[in-house]
């Protein structure tokens, strides 16, 4: 049934209407236009809140949610330790019961940040086959949200067959769909074999697009060259999982011919500067991405869930590399928002991105008043001053409401969040 929403601020990805409204209808947009110009009656008045696309997170580890606040002996002296050390200790005791319910506080945060979609990277490596469909049963089916998935392949556990199959599986029976989608999880290149590399080259078959940490931490990169003589893009595109719309997560100690190479194969770059700040690797240097025309998306790999926390930092990191107030500006950050939404659309057979006819109803509407004048032009000056620390009051995906005047309609928050508690403390105790 179609309906209308009205009032409203709404930048639409093209222009930016001041007394808005847009009419949706079989989970797309079917309508937009200025007030005076409605036909029908109005639904729901805005107030002249913010309507704008929601967003969307292009790499996060939905797993470490229940993390928060545990308490582990922890001593690293590089990367791999903090992997050693936390990481792989939390996935190792995580069940279904965890993976559940440590999914819809996720998709609680997720929601009252404005997301429709996330880009999950899952591991539990006790606890392989049927993962994935649980993450997308609590994050699509339950929590409204969209949702594309995969399995962290990696030889450190030596279930890579098991992990490989849950992934070509998960993607087989999803593919087509609009909420949600697969993809084949790679952990990164120094927890992965060259046999193993074989096995999902062939699962893949050119067809399923990887995604993947590359370069982290330097030892990522020194490792590949170490055993086996190449960086590790080369060493991927020796073993032809290049494969066109796959994630390369981080990213950071890669030189410009892996860059180039990623372009050229139709990838995408997921930067996390926030993660990457808080493990003390390196901050991804953006305007090697942009020298090379490769595509950059944002990501939070589980740090937080809030997208505008994420773009502040990429702004504010890229000057400081550059030692340059005008080294990165809010158009380079609009350019990363929209290759965002680009990748969602081509895993999601969807079109993400505007407020427009014929566009999915992802929509966010956000309670900001500009104390200054807010055009099309300067929307994006707003969105890194102030948009982004303004409460979100409504989600909408695929038409559907998700949450409505800051209250989530899809479960029970807080029922959800009790039962977390308990469940996070038994996990605590097994790490």
């Amino acid at each position: 049934m179609a309906y209308t929403l009205g009032n409203a601020v709404i930048y639409t990805g093209s222009e930016l209407l001041d007394k808005g409204y847009v009419t949706i209808d079989d989970r797309k947009i079917v309508e937009v236009g200025k007030m005076e110009s409605l036909r029908d009656h109005m639904d729901r008045d805005l107030h002249d809140m913010l309507v704008m696309p929601a967003w969307v997170n292009a790499h996060t580890h939905i797993y470490s949610t229940l993390a928060r606040g545990m308490n582990v002996e922890f001593h690293p002296l590089s990367f791999t330790q903090i992997l050693r050390q936390l990481w792989w200790r939390l996935d190792r005791a995580l069940g279904p019961e965890e993976i559940e319910i440590g999914a819809m506080v996720a998709a609680s945060e997720f929601i009252h940040n404005g997301i429709a979609t996330v880009f999950d990277h899952h591991a539990s490596p006790n606890f392989v086959k049927g993962s994935l469909e649980i993450l997308k049963r609590t994050i699509v089916d339950t929590a409204g949200m969209r949702g594309v998935f995969c399995y962290e392949t990696s030889d450190r556990n030596g279930k890579q067959r098991e992990s490989i199959e849950e992934n070509v599986n998960f993607y087989e029976v999803h593919k087509g769909e609009s909420k949600t989608s697969g993809m084949m999880g790679l952990h990164a290149s120094f927890t992965l074999s060259d046999e193993t590399l074989d096995a999902v080259s062939k699962a893949c078959d050119g067809k399923i697009p990887i995604h993947v940490h590359v370069a982290e931490g330097v030892e990522d990169e020194l490792d590949s060259i170490n055993s086996y003589d190449t960086k590790i893009i080369n060493r991927f595109e020796r073993h032809g999982i290049l494969i066109p719309n796959s994630i390369y997560a981080h990213c950071i100690h890669v030189d410009e011919d892996e860059v180039n190479a990623i372009s050229k194969s139709g990838g995408f770059i997921a930067i996390n500067i926030q993660s990457n700040m808080n493990n003390s690797v390196g901050i991804p240097n953006l305007a090697k991405f942009r020298k090379n025309r490769t595509k950059v998306v944002l990501g939070n790999d589980g740090f937080g869930f809030s997208p505008s926390f994420d773009l502040r930092l990429v702004l504010l990191s890229q000057r400081h590399l550059s030692e340059s107030p005008t080294g990165f500006s809010t158009p380079d950050l609009k350019e990363i928002i929209e290759n965002t939404h680009e990748l969602a659309s081509r895993h999601l057979n969807e079109r993400f991105g505007k407020i427009e006819r014929g566009y999915a109803a992802d929509i966010v509407v956000v309670d900001y008043s500009p104390p200054t004048p807010m055009t099309f032009d300067n929307f994006y000056d707003h969105l890194f001053f102030g948009i982004t620390e303004s409460t979100i009051d409504s989600l909408y995906v695929a038409g559907e409401p998700v949450m409505i005047n800051g209250k989530i309609k899809t479960f029970d928050e807080k029922e959800i969040k009790g039962e977390a508690r308990k469940v996070a403390m038994k996990l605590w105790e097994r790490v």
